[in-house]
């Protein structure tokens, strides 16, 4: 019996130009990958991460053209060669966005059309169907069509429709960026089911680095297309080259970096709060006689907490009713005040009423029952435009609110509309662009940017009006 080869991903010398740009967005990247790895990949938007990911699927270079150098082997077959209807039987990949690969008119449909086009027989079909819905968690959402749901469980829904197919090695990029953190952790733990019962080869984009650290074998970190780091977790997330490059770490791992320099022997760098309270237990127990001076967490200063906001609430919801035209009631009675000037998370599982209940503020959706008020008044009567003047609202998905042709026009777009003068809309763009770090990208389309590059150009579409909310 042969045996399997170790290396799975190969990457040669590989580097990638899109069509149009003027610099590359890979430049001479080598990755070697063994065979049941569990790797993060990582580094900060716009460092070339999506687009390393689209070379191992054959979308780079059969879909996107552009300029490839190098080459790229996955499960022993060259890319460059290899149609994307072969490679797909071996390389699942998540996109970042779950909305660029749903297009089915049920759950159930969009998990069974890569399993039809891979030709498997109809029993084999259904079991891979309920096992994917059933460890994706959605299997109470079969029959539902995908545009109603949430972002979070259309994100399951892409997980579950290249789960089902079982490849040999699954890419996902941000898989957890629409979930909430029970479900990001329950999805993660799948995944890393999925790695050590099958052997599954794991390549995986994330900055939620909290939840990922304990499934890692290791990290490489991109910065300006090339690796600068590969290893170990323990040593990638406190090198100086993830530093340089901006990479967050786990923050259990960060707070033992500012630690150790107090310590004697302070061992291996936690990955895990159990670690790093084990790491702790341990140095208490050796510095049990020490003064409580010589220990070195006077010096981490938790930030201090805001006074009590005082005055009239900005936006005030009361008993608030709403049910979408399928028969889902996303908000029951729901009441809140929010005070002018507070920092107001608004949390819940996927498929809580989040989304919902925010597009309540501005006016996108309407109550079948109960009032909103901003600033005192009700905005039963007002306009979605008045409104958004004052209420700015920022998409789970920045592509639902991107349209112009350039990074500049996109954030100039709502103060034309709200007749600001010339000179500060070039005043407010070119703020928003410094303060976002854009600035390089004016005169881009927003379509060409990463991900994050996308969310960033969206928040300072609307931080640019400088609305009150």
């Amino acid at each position: 019996m042969l045996k399997e080869p170790l290396t799975i991903v190969e990457i040669r010398d590989l580097t990638y130009t899109y069509p149009g740009a003027d610099r590359p967005a890979l430049r001479e990247v080598k990755l070697s990958i063994e065979r049941g790895e569990f790797l993060l990949l990582t580094g900060p938007s716009g460092c070339g991460k999506t687009t390393l990911c689209r070379c191992l699927n054959g979308l780079i270079p059969h879909f996107y053209s552009g300029r490839l150098e190098g080459e790229v082997w996955v499960a022993g077959l060259p890319v460059r060669e290899t149609p994307t209807s072969s490679l797909a039987k071996h390389v699942g990949l998540i996109f970042q966005n779950p909305d660029n690969q749903i297009f089915a008119l049920t759950v159930e449909k969009d998990v069974a059309f890569g399993l039809e086009n891979l030709g498997y027989e109809r029993e084999e079909m259904r079991r891979r169907i309920d096992w994917a819905l059933r460890v994706t968690g959605i299997e109470d959402l079969r029959y539902r069509a995908p545009h109603e749901l949430s972002g979070g469980q259309k994100q399951r829904l892409a997980i579950a429709s290249v789960l089902a197919m079982r490849p040999e090695i699954i890419v996902l990029d941000e898989p957890t960026s629409f979930l909430d953190p029970v479900g990001a952790e329950s999805i993660l733990g799948i995944i890393d089911r999925l790695n050590r019962e099958l052997n599954m080869t794991i390549i995986l984009i994330e900055h939620r680095l909290d939840l990922v650290a304990p499934y890692l074998d290791r990290v490489v970190i991109l910065n300006e297309g090339r690796i600068v780091q590969d290893g170990p977790p323990e040593e990638v997330f406190t090198s100086e080259e993830a530093r340089l490059a901006g990479v967050g770490v786990p923050r259990v791992t960060d707070l033992w970096c500012r630690l150790k320099e107090a310590w004697d022997r302070p061992g291996p760098p936690p990955l895990t709060a159990s670690e790093f309270v084990k790491a702790i237990r341990d140095r208490l127990s050796r510095s049990s006689g020490s003064a409580a001076g010589d220990m070195p967490f006077k010096t981490i200063m938790r930030r201090k907490a805001p006074e009590a906001a005082r005055g009239n609430p900005i936006i005030e919801v009361r008993d608030l009713h709403f049910s979408y035209p399928n028969g889902v009631k996303a908000l029951k009675g729901v009441s809140l005040k929010i005070m002018r000037g507070e920092f107001l998370a608004i949390m819940g599982e996927n498929g809580a009423g989040k989304t919902t209940l925010v597009k309540h503020f501005n006016g996108l959706l309407r109550p079948d029952r109960g009032e909103v008020y901003v600033d005192g008044k009700n905005i039963a009567d007002m306009t979605v435009a008045s409104l958004a003047r004052r209420v700015g609202l920022v998409f789970q998905n920045p592509d639902d609110q991107l349209f112009s042709e350039s990074v500049e026009e996109e954030i100039a777009f709502a103060m034309r509309n709200f007749g600001f003068d010339r000179d500060t809309i070039e005043k407010r763009t070119t703020w928003a662009l410094d303060f976002l770090g854009l600035g390089r990208y004016r005169k881009a389309s927003p379509f060409t940017l990463s991900g994050g590059e996308r969310k960033r150009v969206a928040l300072a579409s609307v931080l640019a009006w400088d609305p009150e909310v």
